[in-house]
């Protein structure tokens, strides 16, 4: 039997660990390493705006569904990359949960947000 989701998954995504270093001061910073390129399909759900910070910050809910791996979790985030008339754009989406689709280890069902900072 054919899985249509199989079609779908034309993103070719980074997953990306953090790894936090310290700077000797008791602080310090974050930085995103890619574990592995997988692909997925992007799928918007739902979308909102807030008042924070006295900025206005847009948060955007996707499902992103990729083959089943089982190093994916809320920490990780994903970053697709594509190019439109030459022009790189970057699309950031943190993993907020993740979900076993129908329990059989195929595929899993990625809720993301995009666009808000870790």
């Amino acid at each position: 039997m054919r899985n249509p989701t199989l079609g779908k998954m034309r993103q070719k995504l980074k997953l990306q660990t953090p790894t936090r270093s310290d700077d000797g001061g008791g602080s310090g910073a974050i930085t995103w390493t890619t574990a592995a390129t997988i692909f997925g399909h992007i799928q918007p759900r739902s979308g909102n705006e807030r008042f924070f910070g006295e900025q206005l910050e847009e948060r955007v809910s996707h499902i992103i569904t990729i083959r089943h791996r089982r190093d994916v979790t809320n920490k990780n985030r994903l970053v697709y990359e594509h190019y439109v008339k030459g022009a790189k754009y970057t699309r950031t989406f943190n993993v907020q949960r993740t979900m076993n689709r129908d329990s059989r280890n195929r595929f899993i069902d990625i809720l993301c947000e995009e666009g808000v900072a870790t």
